[in-house]
């Protein structure tokens, strides 16, 4: 074979070969201006180093998790819009990081920093919401709310061991000012190893409005609005309505000057004990409504919970009282039907 031929039986692998450099570099150009235009779309967690005084200006952004807005949808309760985070498979947030994260949108502008040291900062409380029904793990849910536009972060902690933060949501050390102080410097310390996974970030739709009307396409638009009028349609409820406005107002009228976040997790805890108690509206049981305040105001959730356990051992003794009651009437039957029979 002749070294021309040699090169001519070549040309035809060369170029396919060719092609498929062409199109492996074009399909990267287009994952890359697609990337460009979406980065200014999304929510992401970042970190940012002392608030970005350690941060290498020249290095890669470090994104814990991200996702589109325009893939958000009206959450649970239909006040808030709530993006469904995605993990950076490349970036592990260590929990003793955690200060160092923000919230950012449109390409990396922060809307919320969970540095708990940060100077003239708005401020954050954090919640433990405990075991959480989507993961298998022993993972302890916690949520965060940062003001003033109450924007919420969700977040898993793992390796952080299932006794002990069942242990602090018994009997908790801490208020919801010093969350994350408490999870950085106490928790990370004793579990080095301890990771946190982003969630989802959650906002109160009325502040976003100018978001939600540019940022999602029409038939998106569309579909969301028809979901959400769909579930207040079918979860409106008048009565629990009222009866969730008059305990609010109480409590402030008693004096209660907890701040939102608190309040109404508050608020919630005394919702939750009405219902247990079969007090779904006012004109039910207004006396145990108002004792359902008082106890509250004084005692907490505790409060609560040692009234609730009472009223059940005094529903059992009555109802105990009334079987003995019905038996001494079946006895006393009994004699009359014999008396009678003689």
């Amino acid at each position: 074979m002749t070294e021309e031929a040699s090169i001519s039986d070549l040309l035809p692998l060369i170029a396919v070969a060719l092609n498929d450099k062409a199109a492996a570099d074009a399909y990267e150009e287009l994952a890359t201006a697609r990337e460009e235009r979406d980065i200014p779309r999304k929510v992401e967690v970042t970190r940012c180093l002392n608030n970005g005084e350690d941060e290498d200006e020249d290095a890669e952004a470090v994104v814990f998790a991200s996702a589109m807005f325009e893939d958000g949808k009206y959450g649970s309760n239909t006040n808030l819009w709530s993006v469904t985070l995605e993990q950076n498979s490349n970036n592990t947030c260590r929990l003793a990081d955690l200060r160092d994260c923000h919230i950012c949108v449109g390409g990396g502008f922060p809307v919320a920093t969970l540095d708990d040291e940060f100077p003239n900062d708005a401020g954050f409380q954090g919640f433990f919401n405990g075991e959480n029904s989507e993961s298998s793990s022993d993972a302890c849910a916690v949520s965060f709310c940062f003001s003033p536009y109450s924007t919420w972060l969700g977040l898993w902690i793992h390796g952080w061991p299932r006794e002990e933060w069942e242990a602090f949501i018994q009997s908790p050390s801490y208020g919801p000012d010093d969350i994350c102080h408490y999870l950085v410097d106490i928790v990370a310390a004793q579990h080095p190893e301890a990771t946190v996974e982003f969630r989802a970030v959650s906002f109160v739709a009325r502040y976003i409005h100018g978001a939600l009307k540019r940022l999602l396409p029409p038939r998106r638009k569309e579909e969301v609005r028809t979901d959400r009028d769909r579930r207040i349609a079918e979860n409106h409820d008048p009565d629990g309505e009222a009866l969730y406005h008059f305990v609010g107002m109480t409590m402030r009228e008693q004096g209660n000057e907890a701040s939102p976040v608190l309040f109404m997790s508050q608020v919630h805890s005394i919702m939750g004990f009405l219902g247990a108690m079969g007090v779904n509206r006012l004109g039910v049981n207004d006396d145990l409504i108002m004792t359902a305040i008082e106890t509250h105001e004084r005692l907490g959730d505790e409060g609560l919970q040692e009234m609730q356990n009472q009223l059940g051992q005094d529903e059992e003794e009555e109802s105990e009282e009334g079987d003995g009651d019905d038996e001494e009437e079946s006895e006393e039957e009994d004699g009359d039907d014999e008396e009678e029979s003689e």
